[in-house]
């Protein structure tokens, strides 16, 4: 979940043979033999060996060949990207295609946000991260889906419909960058855009058996001057197949030089020999368990980070989860209650459901029964969250605990045309795990650890203090190392293009 008006507007040897026979299954699937990661491709363009057009082109093509199965582009812009490939493209990752979500500007393209309210927009402006995203080298093919203004953990949305799974089309890619997620699962795109204010990276990630890493509050181009409060939610960043791409996503487009909140971090290219003090943490934040699924798939990481040394311990929450849930909820509230007031000024007279869906609207309706009292306890407890939340890397390094309370869920378990009263405790079961960590600000990665019995993605989360992203990155390809999840791919595959 990623509002964009946050802008502004424990292991035993059973657990082990657990994962002994979940790699020999997974793993059992070679890549394709004509799929290359972003790293690679930026490689061969280097060195002469292919061109930003002929990448742009095989992208366009994996596109139309899957897009009709899983909606992940309601906008394409070819011809854009055909341009700037024939143009010339600099950058460490220069002609790599990719997507951008449809909730940042770039000019001359759709900003819809997922809402009917902003059909036919068109940005007459570039937000700062997408200029570093281009800066980069990458060329954009399309405007990745999302739900309605990033308000929820599918994407659904009224304005372009389903975005469907790759590895199951009648479930979820998850949300809000679900469009994006879904293309990279299929193999349109080696890496895509994605933003994070509730677990929207993470949350597809997992989803779709994808490396989502959120970075730091203030970490990313554009965001360095941001406050660092609870109560800014939201990062940039991107999902992608490898650790590598991530690792140079995250470099090249980390805000750098003057300014920067962060000292510059390095190209993470591999694994640590650091072994490493681990929290875990399997309840859900009010206290109960997650899906059986998720338990074993937690078991086997868990199994994994002792077998390779680390020191692992249980270690609770560090917050309160029956203050801090409602305080959370309660700012979301007041997200999409900002969204109303600002649609409905923009157009007066209209009736809003013919504009904003069912969730929206009485999610904003819950907001406007509180009082400004009320919100200030609210904010109080997140603050209070985010220094016991950061506190606690002072005696582990990385915290680890689920992504979702469920692999993901079926289509229109929790759809926007479900009123908020009725669906509050569903998504919160489902999708609790991940707020605190945009609240404490703190970086966190969704890694594609093990599989439902049914074949779907189910990931682990891991997380360390502010500007600690080179850590978990380093984690992150050592386990990758163990698991190879680059190598699995979902029936709907595109990259055999």
């Amino acid at each position: 979940m990623a509002f964009i008006s946050r802008r502004g507007f424990l292991g035993t040897g059973a657990a082990l043979a657990a994962l002994s026979a979940c790699r020999q299954t997974t793993s059992a699937k070679a890549p394709s033999s004509n799929w290359t990661d972003a790293v690679s491709q930026a490689k061969a363009v280097s060195e002469g060996k292919t061109q930003p057009a002929a990448l742009v082109e095989t992208a366009i093509k994996r596109l139309e060949s899957v897009n009709g199965k899983i909606n992940a582009v309601k906008f394409p812009n070819f011809e854009r990207a055909r341009e700037m490939a024939a143009n010339g493209v600099k950058g460490p990752l220069a002609g790599v295609p990719t997507l951008i979500k449809d909730n940042v500007h770039q000019a001359g393209l759709p900003y819809t946000q997922g809402s009917r309210a902003l059909a036919g927009t068109v940005a007459d402006n570039t937000d700062a991260y997408p200029a570093a995203i281009e800066a980069a080298g990458f060329v954009s093919v399309g405007r990745s889906t999302l739900p309605e203004f990033g308000i929820t953990a599918t994407t659904e949305p009224l304005l372009t419909g389903v975005t469907r799974n790759p590895w199951n089309l009648d479930h979820s890619t998850g949300g809000s960058s679900g469009g994006s997620a879904a293309a990279v699962a299929a193999g349109v795109v080696p890496v895509a855009h994605a933003n994070d204010g509730g677990g929207s990276i993470r949350i597809p990630a997992s989803c779709c058996g994808l490396v989502g890493l959120k970075p730091s509050r203030r970490r990313m181009a554009g965001d360095a001057a941001s406050p660092d409060m609870a109560t800014h939610l939201g990062v940039e960043g991107c999902v992608s197949r490898t650790v590598r791409d991530t690792a140079a996503w995250f470099h090249a487009t980390q805000a750098k030089g003057e300014g920067a909140a962060f000292p510059e971090a390095p190209l993470v290219t591999g694994p640590s020999k650091d072994r490493l003090r681990v929290g875990l943490r399997l309840n859900h934040p009010s206290g109960g368990l997650p899906h059986e699924e998720v338990q074993r798939v937690f078991g086997e990481a868990s199994a994994l980070l002792q077998k390779l040394g680390h020191k692992v311990k249980d270690v609770p929450a560090p917050y309160k989860g029956d203050v801090v849930i409602p305080a959370f909820m309660a700012l979301w509230e007041s997200g999409a209650g900002q969204v109303v007031a600002e649609i409905t000024k923009m157009a007066p007279g209209v009736d809003p459901s013919t504009l904003l869906e069912p969730l929206t609207l009485t999610m904003a309706a819950q907001a406007a029964t509180y009082t400004p009292e009320q919100m200030q306890v609210s904010t109080a407890a997140l603050d209070e969250a985010m220094a016991s939340y950061r506190a606690q890397f002072k005696d582990i390094d990385i915290y680890v605990t689920p992504v979702l309370g469920q692999p993901a869920a079926p289509i229109g378990y929790i759809a926007p045309t479900i009123p908020w009263p009725e669906q509050r405790e569903r998504l919160i079961a489902y999708a609790g795990f991940t707020g605190v960590e945009n609240v404490a600000g703190v970086p966190s990665i969704a890694l594609p650890i093990g599989e439902s019995k049914d074949g779907i993605p189910i990931g682990i989360q891991f997380a360390t203090a502010p500007g600690g992203e080179a850590r978990l990155l380093a984690l992150a390809y050592e386990l990758e190392r163990e698991l190879l999840w680059y190598d699995r791919r979902p029936g709907i595959w595109a990259g055999e293009i």
